[in-house]
């Protein structure tokens, strides 16, 4: 009988306790909810009763504070405050909250002294997040004198981790305009522990703007040369400027640090190799050069010398395809030194690891140079052919050996012969990008042809492929074909058209031009001449030509403008100015033209961005005659 009643007293106990905790939760999102709609009256109901439970008052303070502030309860503001402070002293934030309080009732003498008393009870017991949260408030409040005093008596009161709160103080110095004291706090990081580089990085480019802030930008750099010097031996400072002048796309600032950094590492020419391709990544092409010259001439590695040889060779044709400068005699040239560095991977192939790799990659690159600019696609098939025969290489690496001979037949106008090939690879690869880019490539077959309606059937699939940059391009295509196709009942422009692109394809670009012009001129209010100025532009780009393609743009511009490509005509100009001709004021009115004349375009943020970069306005709002 004894223990029946026990059982049944903690079951009473157990539905009480349980009955309770559901009243509390249900009581909490009330007051809550009553708040977030504005009716502090009812809220602060809820909340007074709430507060009797002070093991409540972490859950419902700042709501509750806020309520009480709305309401003008200043008096129970400062109750509350007090007796939060009462039950949880260590909550060192809510005598900041105080302070504000007595601020705004113009008491200042108090308001002084509650800001100040948390740092004096700041002591080696005090939590990082204690004092993470008072700092917090102090930033919150703009009071970033007193944060900067809190993050320092905090560091020097840890004697395990001096270091604990630089990147806090880092913040404040920054927030004050202090930049020099911030860089130095954040290479005072380096000095304790190499590991904190990712971290420094992220922070000085999290705080200074590198493309408007030059002046602090500067800072970093002088600051990072005097390190060097004064600490010849540590590499990290060394890394860091290596890092700040990739950021900045100074490849010949970093060219000297990465040697200097090579030797020093010991590295035998890696470090200057993974610059070359990054230079070359970023077609910044003589110091790329410089690069795998360092290497091919310095390394001790038969391994390094052969991967800087290859490099050299790759970073020589896109230098030359690049410019669109070359002549005969640079091209056989540049063939000549294709063909030594095969010689020598045959007759190296044991010393050499991944010979077959480099090899197919040789016999690719000079396939292209024979094909598009030896005009001598006999010799290229041929290197293509030795690239499929290699022993070891994967089904992928011959997929896309075979979607270049399939290119090659377009360029010998076997369009037919390069479908074949292109379904052959689609059919391979089907759920692979390489298939996908057949598919496109056999679907721009159809449209060189003619053959428009095959043409849409293919992209209409191909609209829904997983690879965004395809499908961007299937949309794109489609859209033409519909906007101008039966537009007159030959379709004579409309084929024309497509022979032109086919001619730019073949990288035969005269003969486009030549397409396009008696396209314009013979239809002359047919619906493709908008996008007739724009492929104009663009084969003027490609050929170096920037002021011709700027013409054409601002002929479409003049000519057409109801267009549904005016918007991208605007931001390539822009771009023209911007990144080729250096004209930033011109640049800035076309970015402007985007913002202001067509606002739901797709390239508005992309506007705005490159125009606040231009402007150094960062956070600014733009003005349409700023």
């Amino acid at each position: 009988m004894v223990r029946y009643r026990f059982i049944l007293f903690n079951v009473f106990i157990f539905i009480s306790f349980f009955g309770y905790n559901q009243q509390t939760d249900t009581d909490i999102k009330l007051a809550n909810s009553y708040f977030q709609d504005g009716d502090f009256e009812k809220s602060v109901m809820y909340f007074e009763k709430l507060e009797q439970e002070s093991s409540l008052l972490p859950k419902i303070y700042h709501y509750y504070r806020s309520a009480l502030m709305e309401l003008g309860r200043y008096k129970n503001v400062e109750k509350l405050c007090k007796s939060y402070l009462k039950y949880f002293p260590e909550r060192l934030s809510i005598y900041v909250d105080l302070g504000e309080l007595y601020k705004y009732l113009e008491n200042d003498k108090k308001s002084e002294s509650y800001f100040d008393k948390p740092i004096d009870l700041v002591n080696e017991l005090s939590s990082y997040e204690v004092i993470s949260e008072l700092g917090i408030s102090y930033e919150r409040n703009n009071d970033l004198s007193r944060a900067l005093t809190l993050y320092q008596k905090a560091n020097n009161l840890n004697k395990q981790n001096p270091f604990a709160f630089h990147t806090k103080m880092a913040n404040v110095l920054s927030k004050q305009g202090q930049y020099q004291q911030m860089i130095n706090l954040y290479l005072e990081l380096l000095k304790v522990n190499e590991s904190y580089l990712l971290m420094v990085q992220s922070g000085l480019s999290n705080h200074i703007d590198f493309e408007t802030q030059l002046s602090e930008k500067e800072l970093i750099r002088k600051t990072l040369l005097k390190k060097i010097q004064a600490n010849s031996k540590n590499v990290v400072y060394v890394k860091l400027l290596i890092w700040y002048y990739l950021l900045n796309q100074d490849f010949n600032g970093a060219f000297q640090q990465v040697i200097a950094l090579d030797r020093k590492l010991n590295k035998d020419g890696l470090e200057v190799l993974n610059l070359g391709k990054t230079a070359l990544n970023n077609q910044s092409f003589e110091i790329a050069l410089d690069c795998f010259d360092y290497v091919i001439n310095n390394s001790k590695s038969d391994e390094k010398k052969y991967t800087g040889e290859t490099l050299k060779l790759k970073t020589l044709k896109q230098k030359l395809i690049f410019n669109q400068i070359y002549n005969p005699q640079e091209l056989l040239a540049l063939k000549s030194s294709y063909l030594k560095t095969l010689y020598k991977l045959d007759q190296n192939a044991t010393a050499i690891r991944n010979v077959t790799e480099r090899k197919y990659e040789v016999l690719l690159d000079l396939a292209e140079l024979e094909a598009y600019y030896l005009n001598d696609t006999d010799e290229a098939k041929n290197h293509l052919q030795k690239a499929l025969n290699l022993n070891g290489i994967s089904q992928l690496k011959k997929g896309k050996v075979n979607m270049l001979l399939a290119d090659l037949f377009v360029l010998e106008n076997k369009i037919w012969e390069a479908s074949l090939l292109y379904l052959k690879v689609e059919k391979q690869f089907k759920e692979d990008p390489l298939g996908h880019q057949a598919k496109f490539n056999n679907a721009k077959v159809y449209y060189y042809a003619g053959e428009f309606d095959w043409c849409q059937a293919q992209l209409d699939v191909l609209k829904a492929s997983t690879s965004k940059l395809i499908a961007n391009d299937a949309l794109a295509l489609s859209v033409l074909i519909t906007d101008n196709y039966n537009m007159d009942t030959s379709e004579v422009a409309m084929k024309l058209f497509a022979i032109g692109d086919m001619y730019v394809a073949q990288k035969k670009y005269s003969k486009a031009l030549r397409i396009y012009d008696s396209i314009y001129n013979q239809f002359q209010n047919h619906s493709l001449n908008d996008d007739i100025l724009f492929r104009k532009s663009q084969v003027f780009k490609i050929q170096q030509m920037q002021d011709k393609a700027i013409d054409a743009l601002k002929q479409l511009e003049e000519e057409f403008p109801g267009s549904i490509i005016l918007d991208k005509a605007l931001l390539s100009i822009a771009k023209l100015y911007e990144e080729d001709l250096n004209d930033f004021e011109s640049a800035k009115k076309y970015y402007r033209k985007i913002l202001f004349d067509h606002p739901s375009s797709l390239y508005v943020i992309d506007a705005r961005k490159r125009f606040r970069k231009l402007s150094g306005k960062t956070n600014q709002n733009i003005n349409k005659s700023s």
